[in-house]
């Protein structure tokens, strides 16, 4: 090969290679990657990041206090858990506790909460359940649990993220569950 030649082949490829960094940039922005914000337990990804350690010793603090039964379409979960977060979606095809939690169309929520000390019926609490799509925010749903069996819709069959928050006086628990609609 001739040196214009391994020139020609080096410049070819660097103006190439420009072009890809280009066309990911120009797909990225029309994608509107990160438009929206997460709303993992209630707040932005970055005061998550920077508050993990303190929101995992409230919980843990929380579930030694109160017993938490939380039931969603007769499917009964005991404690408030956040472990699902460190995992894919992918893996609920391997787990049958989280497998087809949420039906596509009409569900059911309820939560029991029990204080650990005086072995006595809490129905006093602040909580709230957002339903997520993996995949965007745009069929989210936002629910305000009340004591008793809460009713709720899910709009499309899907991978979900169930992210929970309840609130006894200034103890604060949260939980997240992976899941899909069938």
């Amino acid at each position: 090969m001739t040196k214009t030649t391994t020139y020609a082949i080096f410049i070819a490829k660097f103006i190439f290679s420009l072009g890809l960094i280009f066309w990911t940039i120009k797909m990225t922005m029309s994608a509107n990657v990160g438009a929206d914000e997460d709303n993992t337990f209630f707040s932005t990804y970055h005061k998550i990041d920077d508050n993990f350690n303190e929101i995992a010793k409230e919980n843990t603090l929380f579930n030694s206090k109160y017993k938490v039964v939380i039931n969603i379409n007769d499917k009964q979960y005991n404690g408030l858990s956040f472990d699902d977060i460190f995992l894919s979606q992918r893996i609920i095809k391997k787990r049958d506790d989280r497998r087809n939690i949420l039906n596509h169309g009409n569900n059911t929520i309820s939560v029991s909460i029990l204080d650990k000390k005086t072995l006595k019926s809490i129905t006093d609490y602040d909580g709230s359940v957002i339903f997520t799509t993996t995949v965007d925010h745009k069929d989210d749903l936002e629910i305000k649990l009340k004591n008793g069996v809460n009713d709720f819709k899910i709009s499309k069959r899907s991978y979900w993220n169930i992210m929970g928050k309840i609130q006894i006086n200034n103890n604060i628990g949260h939980f997240y569950i992976k899941t899909n609609s069938k």
